[in-house]
């Protein structure tokens, strides 16, 4: 019985002197760490937050960091650049709040906080490194190619990616982080190299291919006039490629082809071969009357088409007058007037219904020669220059510097030598009985072909 209550005493006595140093134990890890408490590879058993905080800056200020390819290092950097020498405090207060300090052995561990380690680790320092480290090391490495569709013998294949070995700035910076966290000091380049954003096996490639492939097939014409010009299969191809998500079509191609168009068809600005009525065949220089492509907007249109991915004939945008539907440029209904025989025709379709002498300019002013149109017609006007006012009963422009057609009352003869002394300041005097009629006769947008 003695022995029992001995036995109980004893116990009582143990428990008490170890309920008594629990609760030293307990209250001695109320404001500091753990044992086997580490951040970062520091270890901060037993440390005020103040304490651990000094003791990871001055470990992790001078800690370096190895950047290493293939078992070469290429780089290093210590951990003062990347930030390491900071204020912890906020990082190891969240650590120190969720350790139990009546617990028999550390229940938190730095490295099972990623939040807080992150706070640390992935700094703007490890970022500005990483983008200025990865764009020196790249100026000697190779950057990888993407996958992508190109033409061979007639047929669209995917040529396969390549890798490199360029950085990924991004990359390196989650690398160094990580290693910082997981308390290594080198970082394997090879994880930070830049992929290859197209694959070969990507559908959207395989989707490319099958589209071009068909938009290559497709039947391409560009009429002028009654002339067919059609797109030829291997020319259009090779306006087409694939890039950025999208099927895209060469404007320098499309541009160029739409500029050959201009040079055969373009009869605007220049000269051309004239069968005169006294003179034969002649060359007539430019003048305001012509056909152009509209070059620009043509391109744009025919881009669209393509893109269309259909059959298309596209009747070729222009501008200006001429080129008829049967192909030639002036056409069989014209006005001709003759400065050498002084003498001029109106030609509707093909036979001429009028004709009479007339006055060209004298040599010092003379008529230009060209190809022009009537672009107005005006009763009652007023011819104003430097020296003249004149009234006239028809009045009908040809181009843009104040020269036309016009009754002459003034001009007693018409015809011959007349107009080598008493010629017009450029325009085409005409006998005022025969001027009605041709007014008459005349549509605006008449050819006038002046030799």
């Amino acid at each position: 019985m003695k022995r029992k209550s001995w036995l109980i005493t004893a116990a009582v006595a143990i428990l008490a002197v170890a309920g008594i140093g629990y609760g030293v134990r307990s209250n001695h890890y109320q404001d500091r760490f753990l044992p086997k408490t580490e951040a970062l590879g520091v270890d901060l058993s037993g440390k005020t937050v103040k304490q651990a905080d000094a003791k990871m800056k001055a470990q992790l200020a001078d800690v370096n960091y190895q950047l290493k390819d293939g078992g070469k290092t290429v780089a290093t950097v210590s951990g003062q650049t990347l930030g390491l020498k900071r204020d912890y405090t906020t990082m190891l207060n969240k650590l120190l709040s969720k350790q139990n300090p009546w617990g028999f052995s550390a229940v938190v561990l730095a490295q099972s906080d990623k939040t807080a380690l992150a706070s640390s680790a992935d700094s703007a320092e490890i970022k500005q490194y990483a983008n200025a480290e990865a764009a020196k090391l790249n100026a000697s490495r190779t950057a990888p190619v993407d996958a992508k569709v190109v033409l061979t013998n007639d047929s669209y294949n995917i040529e396969k990616e390549k890798p490199g070995n360029q950085i990924d700035a991004a990359k390196l910076a989650e690398a160094l982080a990580g290693a910082i966290q997981a308390n290594r000091r080198t970082v394997a380049l090879k994880q930070t190299f830049a992929q290859p954003k197209a694959k070969a096996n990507d559908q959207a490639l395989k989707d490319a291919v099958s589209k071009l492939q068909a938009m290559g097939d497709i039947k391409a014409v560009v009429t002028v006039t009654n002339h067919q010009e059609q797109i030829s299969s291997d020319r259009l191809k090779s306006w087409l490629s694939y890039s950025d998500g999208s099927v895209q079509v060469d404007r320098g191609g499309v541009a160029k082809f739409v500029s050959e168009l201009a040079d055969k068809y373009n009869t605007y600005n220049k000269s051309r071969q004239f069968h005169s009525t006294k003179q034969g065949i002649v060359t007539v220089p430019a003048g305001t009357y012509g056909w152009s492509i509209m070059q620009s907007k043509e391109t744009d249109a025919l881009i669209t088409l393509i893109k269309a991915g259909k059959d298309f004939t596209q009747p070729v945008l222009h501008q200006g007058t001429g080129y008829h539907a049967d192909g030639t440029d002036i056409g069989s209904t014209y006005l001709e007037v003759d400065r050498e025989n002084q003498h001029e025709w109106l030609y509707q379709n093909g036979k001429v219904v009028l004709d009479s002498a007339v006055v060209t300019g004298k040599p010092a002013t003379p008529t230009p020669s060209g190809v022009f149109a009537v672009w107005s017609k005006q009763r009652n006007a007023t011819l104003v220059g430097e020296d003249y006012r004149t009234p006239v009963n028809y009045w009908m422009p040809i181009d843009n510097t104040g020269v036309g057609l016009h009754d002459a009352s003034w001009q007693p003869t018409f015809g011959g030598t007349w107009y080598q002394q008493h010629g017009s300041h450029g325009c085409v005097n005409q006998p005022p009985a025969f001027m009605p009629k041709l007014f008459a006769a005349v549509a605006v947008g008449t050819p006038v072909i002046v030799i």
